[in-house]
């Protein structure tokens, strides 16, 4: 019966060409946000402002329970 071969106490490197670096959302960044969603700024602008992500934009618009939508409704005629 063959033995299991040891294994490294050390986690094998990602092989992607791309790193990532997770930034903690700040009261700031939140705040910014929330001013440039009321003056209806794209996500991808607000994103490039925040230098994050589109995606992690908008997960962090739908967990703070903000809407990208105009709230103004318009009058029916």
């Amino acid at each position: 019966m063959a033995t299991k071969a040891k294994r490294s106490k050390t986690p094998a490197k990602k092989k992607s060409s791309k790193a990532t670096s997770r930034v903690r959302w700040t009261g700031e960044n939140d705040k910014l946000m929330k001013s440039m969603i009321k003056e209806q700024t794209p996500a991808r602008a607000i994103a490039t402002k925040l230098k994050r992500t589109e995606a992690a934009v908008r997960q962090r618009i739908h967990k703070l329970g903000l809407s990208l939508r105009s709230s103004k409704k318009k009058a029916r005629r």
